[in-house]
């Protein structure tokens, strides 16, 4: 079982983002055919790629998270060096903190109005909360992906690990 977590850990954004793109791509060139060579376009393909990229944008700012390379301005951070600069990019990833925990907050707010008055897709009649269910499950992860960093690097820090 603790196997089964530590794969998750390590990798789930990418799995979920591989498979994601796959069907993005594979539903775009189905569009593709059906548009221009069949000339019978599928509102389906459409709705569920752009679904789908949604998913991966969102599921993909954690996996961003994860490995540091969101876009950031970074000057004043790099001007310092040593104990300064390590608190510089802490105080850095606390105020993305900040900005994941309410933007989690925000979604996971959405999603409870649409349970009251339920919205569906066009296409394939899908709940709408699915969808925006994207932003607080990325947030969600990029909350626990900050965290995790934070923790590892304030523990290398304390530990002795001060190069």
């Amino acid at each position: 079982m603790k196997a089964i977590i530590r794969f998750l850990d390590d990798h789930f954004e990418a799995i979920f983002i591989s498979l994601a793109m796959g069907y993005f791509v594979t539903v775009t060139v189905l569009q593709i055919i059906f548009r221009f060579i069949l000339k019978m376009p599928a509102g389906w393909t459409e709705e569920t790629a752009k679904y789908a990229f949604i998913w991966m944008t969102f599921v993909g700012s954690g996996l961003g998270a994860k490995i540091q390379s969101h876009i950031r301005v970074d000057m004043f951070e790099n001007a310092l060096t040593g104990t300064p600069r390590r608190i510089v990019h802490w105080l850095n990833q606390g105020i993305f903190l900040v900005f994941a925990v309410v933007m989690t907050v925000v979604g996971i707010g959405m999603c409870i109005s649409l349970q009251s008055r339920p919205q569906l897709s066009p296409a394939l009649k899908i709940p709408m909360q699915w969808i925006y269910g994207a932003l607080p499950v990325g947030m969600g992860l990029m909350c626990l992906r900050i965290i995790q960093n934070l923790f590892f690097q304030i523990k290398a820090y304390l530990c002795g690990e001060r190069s």
